[in-house]
């Protein structure tokens, strides 16, 4: 369905589209909004509709802490408007007669948000046009599936889950035929959406998959990811199943991992900037002073690459992510790989888990690496061989307290991301981290309970 601005009122009338999700996206990259007969959303398509601030102040659970400078008790938890950016029409994956625009957040000032995930990931691209680039990238998200529902996992205390396939199935075609009821659910659900699905694997994990898209401009690519993580949700739940996205679900069983790719073109999108088939390694100055910058930033940018507590168990006990602050060419041990060709060369970013923003991922990799070629950073050497185990690499931050004290004191992500969103993500880590100490957890009670 060929769905845009010139043809969605002929849609609406003849009933192809009932209801229309106006969506923005929240601190952890989920969406929030409001649904609306289709009938009336003609009537504010242009202007908006408005929402509660408290939607960038709460933390993934929906807990709101009275502590943040840019919405709190004593500001009357004010409105801001969502402002629908029709670019991004397309019907909703999973629902009938749906469809989903997603919009940019304004306060009532006109003024943007600065500490919405959209704004600060449109920023940076507006840095890379200022200087000539067009950022593409393409996000690979791994996910669980169990046999479960939202009311199952809550009787077993969230333990003991039933995974769709009962052992590992990395590369498995056998098991994508066998789960193919519901993983086709999916993708042809993403393909009515105009996501173009490029491939779907198993994983390493028991019942856990991976679907990738095709490489788009970066803001695109970080609209489709918002949809993606929560259609796939949505999609498995009337099924019958739970899906997650969380980075460790289980201390036995694989990760799920993030992977970003992202490569700088000139302005009109034809030439991928980062090749040089004359350089030994294949990559141009720019790549270089871009990855450069990654490198350089990736301790002071980890809160965006990993924002929970749960997503530092996933990089230290690792099975398949990186531990280390390295690049390597076609090295899947290090933090960085190069990987692709001509136009497909790209810096390919394995830090993220499944978890994070992807809004927020894509604003950090362009923001260290945009870094990187103004201050014409000079690359350090690759790694090329197991980088887990080579002494003489640096290593990443191995839990949030230490990724905290990193973000929230470099003058430097001060700078190229400003000091309100800084302060407000600040805050919304300090929460997570204060949340976790209070609460009493299982690891403490199998540990202690019987021999204290």
């Amino acid at each position: 369905m060929n769905l845009n601005a010139d043809t969605l009122k002929d849609f609406i009338n003849e009933k192809k589209i009932e209801s229309m999700i106006v969506a923005g996206i929240d601190m952890q990259g989920k969406l929030f909004g409001k649904k609306i007969p289709a009938k009336h959303f003609l009537d504010i398509m242009n202007e908006g509709v408005y929402t509660c601030a408290v939607n960038l102040a709460w933390d993934v659970n929906l807990n709101f802490l009275d502590n943040y400078d840019f919405c709190s008790m004593e500001t009357g938890l004010h409105d801001i408007k969502l402002v629908p950016d029709l670019t991004t029409l397309r019907l909703y994956p999973g629902v009938e007669k749906t469809a989903i625009v997603l919009g940019d957040l304004f306060e009532k000032n006109q003024e943007p948000v600065t500490v919405a995930p959209r704004n600060i990931l449109k920023k940076q691209i507006e840095k890379a046009e200022g200087l000539g680039f067009k950022a593409f990238a393409a996000s690979e998200l791994e996910f669980y599936v169990y046999k479960e529902n939202h009311d199952s996992v809550r009787e077993k205390g969230f333990n003991n889950l039933q995974p769709l396939s009962p052992y590992p199935i990395d590369y498995s075609i056998s098991r994508l035929n066998i789960d193919d009821w519901f993983l086709s659910k999916i993708v042809n659900e993403f393909e009515k959406a105009d996501i173009d699905i490029e491939s779907v694997k198993g994983e390493l994990g028991k019942g856990q998959y991976e679907i990738n898209f095709k490489y788009s401009d970066s803001l695109t690519m970080a609209d489709q990811t918002a949809i993606y993580k929560s259609g796939t949700k949505e999609i498995a739940a009337v099924n019958g199943l739970l899906a997650t996205f969380m980075a460790k679900p289980d201390t036995n069983d694989a990760g799920s991992s993030g992977h970003t790719h992202i490569s700088l073109w000139d302005s009109n999108g034809e030439n991928n900037l980062f090749y040089d088939p004359s350089s030994t390694d294949g990559l141009s100055k720019i790549a270089k002073h871009f990855l450069a910058g990654m490198l350089e930033l990736t301790p002071e940018l980890m809160v965006l690459y990993a924002p929970y507590i749960n997503s530092y168990k996933r990089i230290i006990n690792t099975g398949g992510a990186p531990s280390t602050n390295t690049w390597g060419i076609d090295n899947r041990t290090t933090a960085y790989r190069i990987d692709g060709k001509n136009n497909s060369c790209r810096v390919e970013n394995r830090i993220p888990g499944a978890d994070a923003n992807f809004y927020l991922v894509m604003a950090a990799c362009l923001a260290s690496g945009l870094y990187g070629i103004e201050n014409e950073l000079e690359l350090p050497s690759m790694t090329t061989t197991d980088a887990y185990v080579d002494p003489n690499v640096p290593q990443l931050p191995t839990n949030l307290v230490e990724a905290l004290d990193r973000f929230k004191t470099s003058e430097r992500v001060k700078e190229i991301l400003g000091e309100d969103v800084v302060k407000h993500y600040t805050t919304a880590v300090e929460n997570e981290i204060r949340d976790y100490f209070f609460e009493v957890t299982d690891w403490e009670r199998r540990k202690y309970l019987e021999h204290i």
